[in-house]
């Protein structure tokens, strides 16, 4: 890596430019002093599977035209196809989309051996498959491809491939994935990649949720806690939605977990870890409707 920085006219304005032949990234660093910053970066080489041809165009176009330093090596129209290419050739990362007909996406996947190459996946709105993509902490691109978004993470996989380490850990991620995804079902695991790998949480154990700003604490049965840089919505988005009630914009807690339901002064639960937490006015009648669906009897 290298660093090379000179003046420019004031009558330039602060903006990119891009030179993607030798992988190089020129940027304007500041709007008074008008410093350039001359910086080297991997260039990424991509494959792209997906049956609608029409997409796969699409894709290749904005990859080349508006992103930096990659490189589109081919294409497949379905697993087959791709699986016999990626024996054969090496390439960073594929583009794959989930739903193709003969095999899904995760199944093209569960067939390879040797997973040499990080993935990114393309799909439509698909409720269960993408619950599993989120709760696995995988990159993915929603139909229709956004230039933004696109552009969002062929930046992150830069920074993974200037960091061994992440690479890595993208592969175990989808690695995870794929022996535990179940069509239809939703996800027992949840990934959260930290410093020096990566903690998988079970479902099951969360007691409860705690929101503190961009943050959330999980609290898990045992007593333990876990301190994750997502915000409550996220874990919103990827649990049962049957078995973890939001009974407070701050709180989440798992019904299987509710030990004791109190209304003086105010509505409140206690968990089995201990914990209370309150109950909104709102989230009363959800939190009592989701407590007798898992047959918890109230006496009167």
């Amino acid at each position: 890596h290298f660093c090379v920085t000179r003046f420019l006219p004031l009558t330039q304005p602060n903006r990119y430019f891009t030179q993607s032949n030798d992988s190089y990234t020129i940027r304007v660093l500041n709007l008074h002093k008008h410093f350039v910053t001359l910086k080297k970066i991997h260039m990424l080489t991509a494959y792209l599977i997906d049956d609608e041809i029409n997409n796969i165009e699409n894709l290749k176009f904005l990859l080349e035209n508006d992103c930096s330093g990659v490189s589109v090596l081919g294409h497949a129209p379905n697993g087959k196809i791709a699986r016999e290419w990626l024996a054969i050739n090496k390439v960073d990362v594929i583009f794959l989309d989930i739903s193709m007909p003969l095999e899904t996406g995760f199944e093209m996947l569960q067939k390879i051996a040797n997973q040499n190459f990080n993935v990114v996946f393309v799909t439509a709105h698909n409720e269960f498959a993408m619950q599993a993509i989120k709760a696995s902490a995988i990159d993915y691109l929603l139909k229709p491809v956004s230039i933004l978004e696109l552009q969002t993470t062929v930046n992150k996989l830069h920074q993974k491939f200037n960091n061994s380490h992440l690479v890595n850990q993208n592969r175990e991620l989808v690695s995870n994935l794929i022996k535990n995804y179940t069509p239809g079902s939703l996800p027992n695991k949840i990934a959260l990649p930290q410093l020096g790998g990566i903690s998988f949480l079970e479902v099951n154990d969360i007691v409860a949720l705690q929101a503190d700003n961009n943050y959330t604490i999980v609290h898990k049965k045992e007593i333990q806690k876990v301190v994750v840089s997502k915000c409550l919505k996220d874990f919103e988005e990827i649990l049962d939605e049957n078995q973890f009630v939001r009974i407070h914009k701050s709180y989440m807690v798992n019904v299987n977990y509710i030990v004791e339901y109190n209304t003086n002064d105010g509505s409140t639960v206690k968990m089995a870890d201990g914990n209370i937490w309150n109950v909104s006015r709102r989230q009363v009648d959800t939190l009592l409707i989701k407590m007798k669906e898992h047959n918890i009897l109230f006496f009167k």
